[in-house]
């Protein structure tokens, strides 16, 4: 009897060493767990938090566009009365005077032409009018030439208008045409150079200044149409610019850009829009009540994993002589599993045992098992994360 308790006794000092040295390595390690830990939880949170922002923001953002959308289909559903385009063209040519250079009598626009050369400047207003629908048309048109001279100074930019002197090259024509969609207009005009030349040559002499000076020939058209008792009135404004008393001569083009207009009843909606304002106040709201729900889930995840972590960290220090903390998972399938209530009933079972628990996680920095493996059986308890309530 002796020799046996002697034996026993010397299989115990063996053992504890091993134990002892284990328990110091658990303990080194599990004064790290609780910041790696922490940033792991951390980083997945933050990682779910992303892809539920990012989904939550394109539901946001679709909102927004349902709107966007809402209103060009409100705009859009509105009756369209008719639709009309203007258009206009100028040209011009320069007749020449008879010389012994030039083998054409006159020259095509955009050039310079030399000022004694000049005879007559040749214009050719045009102006188109075209609706997609009939209506009862009234129009008027003008032309004038108005000769400016300004002041011609050293100091750029100081130049001022110091004479001006309208012609009335035709007076303003009116006209109608009913059950019409369209209203076409051209006219020529020859412009005296030598005339208007002379004329401010003779200014600039008479008062011996030093002036520019330049004729600005005008055609004004509008049309004002009637449809169903909706007026559309248009206009245009071109020009021709010519310079006098200079040498060469570089005649310019003012011409407005041709125009395509539409013209709806604003009265007439068709409510199209009604539903997609709905579903984007829906997508609005439940994009808000989604952020700031996900907002909610992540302070409580982050505070229920936070509680986890810091009692796990307790019961592995508070009983770090008998629970080592492994990496991999323990596979007890072949296993017959006691599920225990609580750490004290295991480590009850464990003081009795004498087998050292074994902690792993199952779900990372959710759940966990601590376990006692005593041959074929398992005694466990599962360590899960408290959500809040």
């Amino acid at each position: 009897m002796k020799r046996e308790s002697s034996t026993k006794t010397k299989k115990t000092s063996t053992k504890t060493p091993i134990k002892k040295r284990v328990n110091n390595a658990s303990k080194k390690k599990n004064e790290q767990i609780s910041r790696e830990d922490m940033f792991k939880i951390k980083l997945e949170i933050q990682g779910k938090m992303v892809f539920n922002i990012i989904m939550i923001s394109i539901l946001f953002i679709g909102s927004i566009f349902m709107f966007i959308m809402a209103a060009s289909i409100n705009f859009q559903s509105h009756k369209l009365l008719i639709t009309y385009v203007e258009e206009s063209n100028v040209k011009y040519n320069v007749s020449l005077r008879p010389n012994a250079f030039y083998s054409t009598k006159t020259l095509d626009m955009n050039q310079q032409y030399p000022a004694l050369a000049i005879d007559k400047i040749n214009i050719e207003y045009e102006y188109k009018f075209n609706a997609s629908q009939k209506g009862d048309y009234r129009y008027r048109y003008f032309t004038t030439a108005t000769l400016v001279a300004t002041n011609k100074s050293n100091i750029v930019g100081d130049s001022d208008v110091i004479f001006t002197k309208p012609y009335q090259l035709e007076n303003q024509i009116t006209g109608s045409q009913t059950e019409s969609d369209s209203y076409y207009l051209k006219k020529d005009y020859a412009i005296d150079y030598a005339t208007y030349n002379n004329f401010i040559n003779s200014y600039k002499n008479s008062y011996g200044l030093s002036v520019d000076a330049m004729l600005k020939v005008s055609m004004y058209v509008e049309v004002i149409d009637n449809y169903n008792g909706t007026i559309i009135n248009t206009s245009k404004k071109m020009d021709v610019n010519i310079p006098l008393i200079s040498n060469p001569v570089k005649i310019t083009i003012n011409n407005p850009a041709n125009e395509s207009k539409s013209i709806y009843d604003e009265n007439a909606s068709t409510g199209v829009s009604a539903f997609f304002i709905i579903f984007a106040l829906i997508m609005l709201v439940s994009s808000i009540l989604l952020f700031i729900q996900e907002i909610r889930k992540v302070l409580k995840s982050e505070r229920a994993q936070s509680r986890y972590i810091n009692k796990l960290n307790k019961i592995i220090s508070a009983n770090a002589d008998v629970i080592v903390k492994v990496k991999n998972k323990i596979d007890l399938k072949d296993h017959k599993i006691i599920e225990v209530e609580s750490i004290n009933a295991l480590l009850d079972a464990q003081n009795e045992l004498r087998i050292p628990i074994a902690y792993f996680e199952t779900k990372s920095n959710r759940e966990g098992y601590f376990v006692i493996i005593n041959g074929k059986e398992v005694w466990r308890y599962v360590f899960k994360v408290e959500e809040d309530k």
